[in-house]
Parts: C-alpha cells; structure tokens; sequence
C-alpha cells in the first residue's frame, strides 16, 4: 500500500525501536519471556515449547493492545514511545480500510466497524536474526493469519518474506515507505470466500538481522464473545455459506494447536 496516510517517520522510529529492543543485553529482555498467550506484553524466542511444535529462527515481542488500550506503563521504555504512536496511526488506517473492505463487500461502508470485527490489535515486533545454516530451518513457517487482517510493515534492505500466489511461493520485495494488507483467516470466512487469506512464510536469514512489524487486527471485547459466521448480507440460495459459526477463541486456540503442522486452519470450518 502506498498513499496509506502513516508518516514515514512513524514507520522507520518503530523499525528502530524494534531493534533497539532486541539488541538490549538478555538480562534485559528476560523478565518478559513468557509463552503465557493471556500476557498483554510478552517476549518469546525460537525454542520450541512442545514436541510437535516448528522452532522458527526469530524473536517476537507483542504488545496486545485490547480495545485499542494498553497501559503504557508495562510497555518497555526503549520502544514505548514509539509503539504507542504506531498503534494510534494503525487506527487510522484501520478505518479507512474497514470502510473500503466493507463497500468492496456491497456493503454500507460502515458495516465492519459496527460489528467490531477489528477493534482489538496486536503489534508483533519481530526481528529475524543472522542463521549460520538459513536451508535447515524457517524464519517463520508457512501459515495464513488466524486475523481479520493483519497489516505489516517490512525492514526495506532485507528481503524474505514470501507469499504464495498461482500455487507459487513468490517473493514479496521490501518497498521503503509502503506496508503490505494480508486478509486474515477469519475475513475470509464471514467474507464467504469473496476475500481470501494469504498464505506466507518468511525465509531465515543468510544476512541480517531482517526486522518487520506486524499489526493483527481483532475483534473488540464485546464481540469476541459472540459467534462469527458469514455475513448474512451476503447470503443467498446461489451463494449459501461455506463456514460454519464459530468463537474467536475457539478458532485461535485450534490454530495455535496446529501452527507448524497446518499451512491454514480454514479447512477444518468448512460446511
């Protein structure tokens, strides 16, 4: 996306402040490793918590920011100021988006707002570090976001990240300036297949480090408690719905289950 309204600088303070933290000494990032998803900050490495589990060759830091909220407080300093900008121009351009995704749709432009389905973000700070052996193992493994849509933002001198397109894995070259939409998992469902995920992955990293930053959007507090389904606007004797209705919750826990051994969980709601 060009012409998307965040500032340049925006975007490169918060590629910066990613590295800056991931560069800080261990003894600094450790008292936030966690594998506790309920965290609202949390930093997690490449080591496999499970036996089943694909051990990818990154670190993540996510900050949740539910209902468009968090206390900054428990943000880490040396990327605080920045998240919390970058999240507010998130916002913006989620809302432009969730108008033109809802027309695109035949729908009143204010349709996804009303139901909530991208209230809620989680700002993944992600930072791919140099691997001494790249063709043994994955940045990140091939997958489809189990998200409304996720926006991401890339490192511009490094590539890596791939998406694939006509049954090919493509690479998607960085581009300073821009950011990239990914339709999510669960747009693709209510959308009854009119949008569809993209599925991805991202190399390991010969050079490096690659860094990106990638904003989930999701479902406000009020709605996440409620089932999602296909929109009945768009329902109809010739167009009847592919998904089953399901919770959120429900949906992320089965992907999470299966991340590494899955390319998508959408097979598995399908009428």
């Amino acid at each position: 996306m060009v012409n998307h309204g965040v500032p340049v600088g925006a975007m490169d303070a918060m590629l910066e402040a990613t590295r800056r933290f991931h560069e800080q000494a261990t003894e600094e990032k450790k008292g936030l490793y966690s594998g506790d998803g309920r965290l609202k900050v949390r930093f997690t490495s490449n080591v496999p918590t499970r036996e089943s589990d694909v051990g990818c060759w990154r670190d993540i830091l996510t900050c949740v920011f539910q209902d468009d909220s968090l206390d900054p407080q428990i943000l880490p300093p040396v990327c605080r100021k920045e998240a919390i900008e970058y999240v507010k121009q998130m916002i913006k351009l989620r809302e432009t988006m969730a108008e033109l995704l809802s027309e695109a749709l035949g729908l009143t432009s204010d349709y996804l707002s009303n139901i909530e389905c991208m209230k809620s973000e989680a700002l993944s700070c992600l930072y791919y570090p140099f691997c001494p052996q790249p063709n043994l193992t994955m940045g990140n493994a091939q997958h489809s976001d189990p998200t409304f849509l996720t926006v991401l933002l890339q490192d511009h001198k490094i590539c890596g990240l791939q998406i694939r397109h006509q049954n090919q894995l493509v690479d998607v070259p960085p581009v300073h300036g821009t950011l990239i939409a990914n339709i999510g998992d669960l747009m693709q469902i209510i959308s009854n297949d009119k949008f569809k995920s993209v599925e991805h992955r991202v190399l390991a990293q010969p050079i490096g480090p690659r860094l990106s930053v990638a904003c989930f959007f999701h479902p406000s507090t009020n709605a996440i408690s409620k089932p999602f389904g296909t929109i009945k606007e768009l329902l109809s004797e010739k167009n009847p719905p592919l998904y089953r209705e399901f919770l959120v919750h429900e949906y992320i826990a089965y992907y999470k289950l299966n991340y590494g051994l899955i390319a998508s969980a959408l097979p598995h709601y399908r009428l």
